[in-house]
Protein backbone atom coordinates (compact mmCIF):
# COMPACT_ATOMS: atom_id res chain seq x y z
CA UNK A 1 0.00 0.00 0.00
CA UNK A 2 1.06 3.63 -0.62
CA UNK A 3 0.97 5.92 1.87
CA UNK A 4 2.52 9.25 3.12
CA UNK A 5 3.62 9.64 6.22
CA UNK A 6 1.26 12.19 7.04
CA UNK A 7 -1.94 10.67 5.88
CA UNK A 8 -1.14 8.18 9.23
CA UNK A 9 -0.54 10.94 11.42
CA UNK A 10 -3.41 12.70 13.64
CA UNK A 11 -5.87 9.92 12.75
CA UNK A 12 -9.08 11.02 14.50
CA UNK A 13 -9.80 7.64 16.21
CA UNK A 14 -6.69 7.78 17.79
CA UNK A 15 -8.20 10.76 20.61
CA UNK A 16 -8.30 8.50 23.17
CA UNK A 17 -5.50 6.81 22.73
CA UNK A 18 -3.68 9.93 23.29
CA UNK A 19 -4.94 10.77 26.74
CA UNK A 20 -3.61 7.29 27.64
CA UNK A 21 0.22 7.72 26.19
CA UNK A 22 -0.49 11.46 28.16
CA UNK A 23 -0.76 9.29 31.05
CA UNK A 24 2.04 6.40 30.80
CA UNK A 25 4.09 9.54 30.03
CA UNK A 26 3.23 11.38 33.02
CA UNK A 27 4.52 8.36 34.58
CA UNK A 28 8.04 8.69 32.72
CA UNK A 29 7.65 5.26 31.25
CA UNK A 30 10.27 3.76 29.08
CA UNK A 31 8.52 1.32 27.01
CA UNK A 32 5.33 1.57 25.27
CA UNK A 33 4.39 -0.91 23.16
CA UNK A 34 1.14 -0.23 21.12
CA UNK A 35 -1.08 -3.48 19.60
CA UNK A 36 -3.93 -4.07 17.52
CA UNK A 37 -5.11 -5.23 14.20
CA UNK A 38 -3.18 -4.35 11.25
CA UNK A 39 -4.66 -1.28 9.22
CA UNK A 40 -5.55 1.06 12.60
CA UNK A 41 -2.65 3.62 12.19
CA UNK A 42 -0.53 2.05 15.45
CA UNK A 43 2.78 3.27 13.06
CA UNK A 44 1.03 7.00 12.97
CA UNK A 45 0.34 7.17 16.84
CA UNK A 46 3.90 6.26 17.26
CA UNK A 47 4.91 9.27 14.85
CA UNK A 48 2.65 11.58 16.34
CA UNK A 49 3.96 10.38 20.39
CA UNK A 50 7.54 10.11 19.13
CA UNK A 51 6.93 14.09 17.67
CA UNK A 52 5.19 15.17 20.78
CA UNK A 53 8.04 14.13 22.60
CA UNK A 54 10.78 15.67 20.97
CA UNK A 55 8.77 18.89 20.43
CA UNK A 56 10.26 22.06 22.36
CA UNK A 57 7.24 24.19 23.20
CA UNK A 58 4.24 21.28 23.08
CA UNK A 59 1.00 22.70 23.01
CA UNK A 60 -2.73 21.60 24.15
CA UNK A 61 -3.04 17.83 25.22
CA UNK A 62 1.06 17.41 25.08
CA UNK A 63 1.42 17.51 21.60
CA UNK A 64 3.24 18.58 19.36
CA UNK A 65 3.89 22.28 17.99
CA UNK A 66 4.81 21.99 14.65
CA UNK A 67 6.87 25.25 14.86
CA UNK A 68 9.88 24.54 17.18
CA UNK A 69 13.15 23.44 16.22
CA UNK A 70 12.68 20.22 17.52
CA UNK A 71 9.67 19.77 15.39
CA UNK A 72 10.98 21.42 12.20
CA UNK A 73 13.61 18.70 12.56
CA UNK A 74 11.51 15.90 13.07
CA UNK A 75 9.39 17.19 9.78
CA UNK A 76 12.31 17.38 7.75
CA UNK A 77 13.06 13.75 9.04
CA UNK A 78 16.43 14.70 10.26
CA UNK A 79 15.95 15.03 14.41
CA UNK A 80 19.28 13.59 15.60
CA UNK A 81 17.47 11.96 18.69
CA UNK A 82 15.08 10.01 16.46
CA UNK A 83 15.95 6.35 15.40
CA UNK A 84 13.34 4.56 13.43
CA UNK A 85 13.95 0.68 13.35
CA UNK A 86 11.72 -1.07 10.83
CA UNK A 87 12.52 -4.05 8.14
CA UNK A 88 13.27 -2.68 4.50
CA UNK A 89 10.41 -3.11 3.39
CA UNK A 90 9.23 -0.70 5.16
CA UNK A 91 11.97 1.63 4.54
CA UNK A 92 9.65 4.54 3.67
CA UNK A 93 8.82 4.68 7.41
CA UNK A 94 12.37 5.55 8.12
CA UNK A 95 13.60 9.07 8.28
CA UNK A 96 16.45 9.07 6.43
CA UNK A 97 14.86 7.52 3.76
CA UNK A 98 11.85 9.86 2.96
CA UNK A 99 11.37 12.73 0.87
CA UNK A 100 8.59 15.03 2.27
CA UNK A 101 7.94 16.04 -0.88
CA UNK A 102 6.71 12.54 -1.97
CA UNK A 103 3.56 10.63 -1.05
CA UNK A 104 4.85 7.30 -2.39
CA UNK A 105 6.10 4.30 -1.22
CA UNK A 106 10.43 4.90 -1.95
CA UNK A 107 12.27 2.56 -3.11
CA UNK A 108 14.31 -0.14 -0.08
CA UNK A 109 17.40 -0.08 0.62
CA UNK A 110 20.07 -2.24 2.45
CA UNK A 111 20.00 -6.30 2.06
CA UNK A 112 17.53 -8.33 0.38
CA UNK A 113 16.35 -11.35 0.49
CA UNK A 114 17.75 -14.00 -1.83
CA UNK A 115 14.50 -13.63 -3.90
CA UNK A 116 14.83 -10.09 -4.90
CA UNK A 117 12.79 -8.96 -2.14
CA UNK A 118 13.23 -6.05 0.58
CA UNK A 119 13.84 -8.10 3.48
CA UNK A 120 10.61 -8.46 6.46
CA UNK A 121 12.75 -9.08 9.34
CA UNK A 122 14.49 -6.63 11.39
CA UNK A 123 17.67 -8.03 12.30
CA UNK A 124 20.39 -7.97 15.75
CA UNK A 125 22.39 -5.49 13.20
CA UNK A 126 19.28 -3.53 13.33
CA UNK A 127 19.19 -3.12 16.68
CA UNK A 128 23.08 -2.97 17.70
CA UNK A 129 23.02 0.02 15.48
CA UNK A 130 21.15 1.76 18.78
CA UNK A 131 24.01 1.32 20.83
CA UNK A 132 25.73 4.90 19.23
CA UNK A 133 22.82 6.64 19.64
CA UNK A 134 22.12 5.48 23.73
CA UNK A 135 25.37 5.99 24.62
CA UNK A 136 25.65 9.20 23.44
CA UNK A 137 23.57 12.14 25.51
CA UNK A 138 21.12 13.75 23.35
CA UNK A 139 21.61 16.49 20.98
CA UNK A 140 18.94 18.79 21.79
CA UNK A 141 18.89 18.27 25.24
CA UNK A 142 15.59 16.70 25.85
CA UNK A 143 14.04 13.19 25.64
CA UNK A 144 15.79 10.50 22.80
CA UNK A 145 13.14 8.30 21.32
CA UNK A 146 13.27 5.05 19.38
CA UNK A 147 10.67 3.62 17.39
CA UNK A 148 10.74 0.15 16.44
CA UNK A 149 7.63 -1.49 14.04
CA UNK A 150 6.38 -4.34 13.87
CA UNK A 151 8.08 -5.67 16.82
CA UNK A 152 7.03 -9.46 15.59
CA UNK A 153 9.34 -8.74 12.87
CA UNK A 154 12.60 -8.98 14.53
CA UNK A 155 14.67 -11.89 15.14
CA UNK A 156 15.20 -13.86 17.99
CA UNK A 157 18.71 -12.56 18.41
CA UNK A 158 17.09 -8.50 17.61
CA UNK A 159 14.41 -9.46 20.24
CA UNK A 160 16.79 -10.64 23.35
CA UNK A 161 19.47 -7.41 22.13
CA UNK A 162 16.32 -5.17 22.74
CA UNK A 163 15.62 -6.91 25.75
CA UNK A 164 18.58 -5.89 27.34
CA UNK A 165 18.17 -2.40 26.42
CA UNK A 166 14.91 -2.17 28.37
CA UNK A 167 15.84 -3.72 30.72
CA UNK A 168 18.43 -1.29 31.81
CA UNK A 169 17.31 2.06 29.43
CA UNK A 170 19.15 5.18 29.18
CA UNK A 171 17.97 8.21 30.91
CA UNK A 172 15.57 10.04 29.18
CA UNK A 173 15.09 7.24 26.15
CA UNK A 174 11.02 6.32 24.99
CA UNK A 175 10.99 3.32 23.27
CA UNK A 176 7.98 2.84 21.25
CA UNK A 177 7.04 -0.53 19.58
CA UNK A 178 4.06 -1.47 17.49
CA UNK A 179 2.76 -4.89 16.96
CA UNK A 180 -0.14 -6.38 15.23
CA UNK A 181 0.44 -9.91 16.36
CA UNK A 182 0.95 -9.38 19.78
CA UNK A 183 1.43 -12.92 20.42
CA UNK A 184 4.65 -13.16 17.88
CA UNK A 185 6.34 -11.20 20.20
CA UNK A 186 8.74 -11.98 22.75
CA UNK A 187 7.01 -12.22 26.05
CA UNK A 188 9.88 -10.86 27.64
CA UNK A 189 10.04 -8.12 25.45
CA UNK A 190 6.03 -7.59 26.35
CA UNK A 191 6.81 -7.55 29.72
CA UNK A 192 8.96 -4.58 29.38
CA UNK A 193 6.81 -2.47 28.40
CA UNK A 194 3.95 -0.37 28.87
CA UNK A 195 0.51 -1.93 26.55
CA UNK A 196 -1.76 -0.10 24.93
CA UNK A 197 -4.45 -1.57 22.59
CA UNK A 198 -5.30 0.45 19.62
CA UNK A 199 -8.40 -1.33 18.45
CA UNK A 200 -10.34 -1.08 15.51
CA UNK A 201 -12.67 2.60 15.24
CA UNK A 202 -16.33 2.78 15.45
CA UNK A 203 -17.63 3.25 11.76
CA UNK A 204 -18.91 6.70 12.69
CA UNK A 205 -15.24 7.95 13.01
CA UNK A 206 -14.36 6.25 10.13
CA UNK A 207 -16.46 6.49 7.43
CA UNK A 208 -16.49 10.07 6.96
CA UNK A 209 -12.49 9.94 7.24
CA UNK A 210 -12.30 7.45 4.00
CA UNK A 211 -14.62 9.24 1.98
CA UNK A 212 -12.87 12.57 2.68
CA UNK A 213 -9.99 10.86 1.33
CA UNK A 214 -11.78 9.68 -1.96
CA UNK A 215 -12.97 6.02 -1.06
CA UNK A 216 -16.22 5.59 -3.08
CA UNK A 217 -18.65 3.30 -0.92
CA UNK A 218 -16.76 3.69 1.99
CA UNK A 219 -19.15 1.15 3.87
CA UNK A 220 -18.47 -1.31 1.87
CA UNK A 221 -14.64 -1.05 1.66
CA UNK A 222 -14.70 -0.97 5.37
CA UNK A 223 -16.54 -4.01 5.78
CA UNK A 224 -14.46 -5.91 2.41
CA UNK A 225 -11.38 -5.13 5.33
CA UNK A 226 -13.00 -6.19 8.55
CA UNK A 227 -13.34 -2.22 9.84
CA UNK A 228 -9.73 -1.25 9.29
CA UNK A 229 -9.90 1.93 7.79
CA UNK A 230 -6.31 2.21 6.52
CA UNK A 231 -6.81 -1.52 4.90
CA UNK A 232 -9.89 0.55 2.93
CA UNK A 233 -8.08 2.74 1.30
CA UNK A 234 -7.28 1.93 -2.31
CA UNK A 235 -4.07 -0.01 -2.22
CA UNK A 236 -1.53 -1.27 -5.22
CA UNK A 237 -1.19 -4.62 -4.98
CA UNK A 238 -4.88 -5.18 -5.18
CA UNK A 239 -6.24 -2.58 -7.32
CA UNK A 240 -10.10 -2.23 -7.11
CA UNK A 241 -10.51 -3.33 -10.53
CA UNK A 242 -9.17 -6.88 -9.59
CA UNK A 243 -10.85 -7.09 -6.57
CA UNK A 244 -14.45 -6.33 -8.26
CA UNK A 245 -13.16 -9.30 -11.03
CA UNK A 246 -12.62 -11.54 -8.17
CA UNK A 247 -15.34 -10.58 -6.38
CA UNK A 248 -17.18 -11.05 -9.43
CA UNK A 249 -15.90 -14.30 -9.95
CA UNK A 250 -17.00 -15.72 -7.12
CA UNK A 251 -20.30 -14.74 -6.95
CA UNK A 252 -21.07 -16.65 -10.29
CA UNK A 253 -20.53 -19.94 -8.53
CA UNK A 254 -20.47 -23.56 -10.83
CA UNK A 255 -20.36 -21.01 -13.65
CA UNK A 256 -17.23 -19.85 -12.90
CA UNK A 257 -14.12 -20.17 -15.64
CA UNK A 258 -11.42 -19.80 -14.04
CA UNK A 259 -9.23 -19.93 -16.09
CA UNK A 260 -10.02 -17.10 -17.90
CA UNK A 261 -10.41 -15.37 -14.84
CA UNK A 262 -7.06 -16.44 -14.08
CA UNK A 263 -5.78 -14.70 -17.41
CA UNK A 264 -7.23 -11.33 -16.74
CA UNK A 265 -5.21 -11.02 -13.30
CA UNK A 266 -2.24 -8.54 -13.87
CA UNK A 267 1.26 -10.97 -13.48
CA UNK A 268 1.97 -9.33 -10.70
CA UNK A 269 -0.95 -9.83 -8.31
CA UNK A 270 -0.22 -10.13 -5.02
CA UNK A 271 -1.42 -14.07 -3.58
CA UNK A 272 -1.74 -13.13 -0.46
CA UNK A 273 -4.30 -10.08 -0.77
CA UNK A 274 -6.27 -12.75 -3.08
CA UNK A 275 -6.31 -15.21 -0.49
CA UNK A 276 -7.54 -12.52 1.97
CA UNK A 277 -10.68 -11.64 0.41
CA UNK A 278 -11.16 -15.47 -0.92
CA UNK A 279 -10.87 -16.08 3.31
CA UNK A 280 -13.43 -13.37 3.67
CA UNK A 281 -15.76 -14.82 0.84
CA UNK A 282 -15.89 -17.69 2.68
CA UNK A 283 -16.15 -16.49 6.09
CA UNK A 284 -19.34 -14.78 4.88
CA UNK A 285 -20.96 -17.68 3.06
CA UNK A 286 -19.90 -20.30 6.32
CA UNK A 287 -21.47 -17.15 8.47
CA UNK A 288 -24.79 -17.50 6.35
CA UNK A 289 -24.47 -21.32 7.02
CA UNK A 290 -24.82 -20.87 10.83
CA UNK A 291 -27.97 -18.50 10.31
CA UNK A 292 -25.35 -15.25 10.53
CA UNK A 293 -24.72 -12.64 8.80
CA UNK A 294 -22.76 -10.89 6.02
CA UNK A 295 -19.31 -8.94 7.28
CA UNK A 296 -17.38 -8.22 4.59
CA UNK A 297 -19.32 -8.33 1.07
CA UNK A 298 -22.04 -6.21 1.33
CA UNK A 299 -22.84 -5.56 -2.13
CA UNK A 300 -22.83 -9.37 -2.85
CA UNK A 301 -25.79 -9.98 -0.07
CA UNK A 302 -27.46 -11.56 -2.49
CA UNK A 303 -25.14 -13.91 -4.29
CA UNK A 304 -23.56 -14.93 -1.08
CA UNK A 305 -27.36 -15.97 0.19
CA UNK A 306 -27.99 -18.01 -2.70
CA UNK A 307 -24.48 -20.03 -2.82
CA UNK A 308 -24.56 -20.34 1.03
CA UNK A 309 -27.20 -22.81 0.13
CA UNK A 310 -25.46 -24.33 -2.32
CA UNK A 311 -22.26 -25.35 -0.37
CA UNK A 312 -22.02 -28.22 2.25
CA UNK A 313 -20.30 -27.41 5.58
CA UNK A 314 -17.86 -29.62 4.94
CA UNK A 315 -17.02 -28.78 1.56
CA UNK A 316 -16.95 -25.26 2.24
CA UNK A 317 -14.26 -25.94 5.68
CA UNK A 318 -12.24 -27.92 3.41
CA UNK A 319 -11.81 -24.85 0.66
CA UNK A 320 -11.08 -22.57 3.78
CA UNK A 321 -8.41 -25.29 4.61
CA UNK A 322 -7.18 -25.25 1.55
CA UNK A 323 -7.19 -21.36 1.40
CA UNK A 324 -5.03 -21.25 4.91
CA UNK A 325 -2.19 -23.48 3.45
CA UNK A 326 -2.02 -21.38 0.66
CA UNK A 327 -1.32 -18.37 2.82
CA UNK A 328 1.44 -20.13 4.16
CA UNK A 329 3.42 -20.39 0.91
CA UNK A 330 2.16 -17.60 -1.04
CA UNK A 331 5.12 -15.18 -0.82
CA UNK A 332 6.91 -18.48 -2.40
CA UNK A 333 4.66 -18.60 -4.99
CA UNK A 334 6.40 -19.06 -8.53
CA UNK A 335 3.17 -18.11 -10.52
CA UNK A 336 0.92 -15.70 -8.98
CA UNK A 337 -2.38 -16.14 -11.49
CA UNK A 338 -1.37 -19.80 -11.88
CA UNK A 339 -1.76 -20.47 -7.77
CA UNK A 340 -4.97 -18.10 -7.67
CA UNK A 341 -6.05 -19.78 -11.02
CA UNK A 342 -5.93 -23.14 -9.32
CA UNK A 343 -7.48 -21.75 -5.97
CA UNK A 344 -10.83 -21.17 -8.15
CA UNK A 345 -10.94 -24.30 -9.90
CA UNK A 346 -10.86 -25.99 -6.45
CA UNK A 347 -13.66 -23.53 -5.48
CA UNK A 348 -15.65 -24.52 -8.62
CA UNK A 349 -14.75 -28.18 -7.82
CA UNK A 350 -15.87 -28.12 -4.57
CA UNK A 351 -19.42 -26.07 -5.02
CA UNK A 352 -20.36 -28.56 -8.81
CA UNK A 353 -19.78 -31.56 -6.58
CA UNK A 354 -21.95 -30.57 -3.77
CA UNK A 355 -24.91 -29.61 -6.21
CA UNK A 356 -24.10 -33.07 -8.00
CA UNK A 357 -24.61 -34.80 -4.56
CA UNK A 358 -20.86 -36.06 -4.71
CA UNK A 359 -19.00 -36.41 -2.13
CA UNK A 360 -16.22 -34.31 -1.64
Amino acid sequence: MDFSVELLRNLPWHAAHWHELQALRARHAHAILLHGPAGVGKKGLALDLAAAVLCEAPVEEGRACGRCAGCILTARRNHPDLRIVVPDRLAWLRPEDIDVDREEELPTRGTEEASGRPSGEISIDDVRALVALLDLTTHRGGYRVVVLTPAEAMTAEAANALLKMLEEPPPRTLFILTSDQLDEVLPTVISRCMLVRVGLPPQAVALPWLRAHGVEDAAQALAEVGGAPLLALPRTHLPAQVRRLLRAALASGARLDAVTVGAQLPRTVVVAEVICLFLRWAWDLLALRFGGSVRYHLNERDALVRLARQWSTASLLEWIDLLLRARASAEHSLNARLTVEALLLEYVRRLRADNLGVAT
